[in-house]
């Protein structure tokens, strides 16, 4: 095997090449041997670059006996075809960047980790074919691994998922995965993952999922990825079309992400409690742009900036449980009430939206088409504060429901301006039933304190 520069800085992830194998011990017939502090070369081990048939029964073996020596395996640039391939325990391999590439055979996974404490694999390329595949299989598919490491790989054309971790704790970090069916990541019941730097695109309905069978935490960390062109091919209402989507995860951080054009929802955050998504950006999405929904509690949105949506940020759903919220210091523009698939009602059109025990303070909403910040919603409107933001050119700047009998809400210190029907309007159904709060009191809106506004 002939080591280019590259490969060795690939292969150094597992020690520092104190040394390189003589000529005569690359030759064809040597017997299979360490190379260095390398480890052992997939290609003396039976494995050709760009043949044509099936070799998984190859690939195993060669694990097999990496692993009996306690040793990476270095797979050499090339296409191999592969499916079904089990990982042994403490199994590493290591692929060229860009150069490696793992191809299904007839559409089923291409590696398999189940039941064993460590894995780690840099540098191999995943390649599904677009064949079509059974819902949420993967690529490469782990199971109830303690710690999985994943850098610097790239999964392609899944005929579902690009990488399905079931109960697993670990890292996936610098890695690639576009043009997936369904997704391109699928989490489930996590040992708290961490998902970092990665680059998702163009993904028939979600990009990155964190989700758990049950309510609980979950703990995983999602910053800094790219996430760009998430469509909703599977419809519903909410489902898909997400760029990063937890379901019932609860302490999931979710932080400093870029995200442009997805169907429905930049983040969304569904009956997980204590969620956080701090300082992530999001640009072009169908939808609200960060949704915190049904059972939470505990949720905080915090330093975003969100544009070109139909609503910026909800936390809302006060009738299934969710309450408890902070929403602060984002900045949110041109939020548009839009028509959904899932409905022939055109929905959106504020700038945040929020129910029961929440503050939001700080953040800046500018050109939304109908209110820059909602405060509850029919008989949804529990302990709700709305301090220190900045709202201009909305239709309304602040509304607030009525409709509860029981209120209790703080309008305080916000700057308004240019709010076409006006600064501070109390509602019933969304319908304005008073004039501008912030000018006249009014008897109907008792429990709401309207104070020290400025208005323009």
């Amino acid at each position: 095997m002939e080591l280019s520069r590259r490969g060795v800085l690939a292969m150094g992830l597992f020690g520092t090449v104190s040394a390189v194998l003589p000529a005569h011990a690359q030759s064809r017939g040597t017997a299979a041997g360490p190379l260095g502090h390398l480890g052992l070369d997939a290609g003396q081990l039976g494995l050709r670059p760009g043949a044509t048939e099936d070799q998984s029964r190859q690939l195993q073996a060669a694990l097999k006996q990496a692993a009996e020596r306690g040793a990476p395996l270095l797979l050499p640039p090339g296409r191999y075809r592969i499916g079904g391939v089990a990982l042994p325990e403490n199994a590493r391999i290591v692929g060229v960047p860009g150069e490696t590439h793992l191809v299904t055979a007839s559409g089923q996974s291409v590696l398999i980790a189940r039941n064993i404490g460590r894995a780690a694999l840099s540098g191999l390329g995943f390649d599904g074919l677009d064949i079509p595949a059974a819902q949420r299989s993967g690529l490469l598919a782990a199971e109830n691994v303690g710690e999985i490491t994943i850098s610097e790989c790239a999964f392609a054309k899944a005929g579902s998922v690009g990488l399905t971790l079931d109960r697993c704790g670990g890292r996936i970090t610098a890695s690639r995965f576009r043009n997936m069916r369904d997704a391109a990541l699928f989490s489930i019941d996590s040992k708290g993952l961490s998902i970092e730097q990665n680059r998702v695109e163009d993904c028939g309905n979600n990009g990155i999922q964190i989700w758990r069978s049950q309510p609980g935490d979950d703990g995983s960390i999602v910053r800094n990825n790219h996430v760009l062109r998430i469509r909703a091919d599977g419809g519903g209402s909410g489902q898909n079309g997400n760029g990063i989507s937890a379901f019932r995860a609860g302490g999931v951080i979710i932080e400093g992400n870029q995200l442009r054009d997805c169907a429905m929802t930049f983040i969304r955050n569904n009956s997980g409690s204590g969620v956080q998504m701090l300082g992530n950006q999001g640009r072009r999405c169908g939808e609200v742009g960060l949704y915190s929904e049904f059972a939470f509690e505990g949720a905080i949105i915090a330093n975003n900036l969100v544009e070109d949506c139909a609503a910026g940020a909800t936390m809302t759903n006060l009738d299934q449980g969710g309450r408890i919220a902070v929403c602060a210091n984002n900045i949110i523009r041109r939020a548009k009430r839009a028509s959904m698939p899932y409905t022939k009602d055109p929905v959106g059109g504020f700038g945040i939206h929020v129910e029961a025990e929440a503050a939001v303070t700080g953040n800046i909403v500018e050109d939304v088409s109908d209110a820059g910040i909602a405060l509850g919603w029919s008989w949804g409107m529990r302990n709700l504060a709305a301090t220190g933001n900045i709202i201009r050119k909305a239709g309304i700047g602040i509304s607030v429901s009525l409709v509860p009998k029981e209120r209790n809400a703080l309008i305080a210190n916000n700057v308004i301006a240019e709010a076409r029907d006006g600064a501070v309007i109390g509602t019933e159904y969304g319908k304005p039933v008073t004039g501008d709060l912030t000018k006249t009191p009014d008897a109907k809106a008792s429990g709401v304190v309207v104070a020290n506004n400025a208005v323009r």
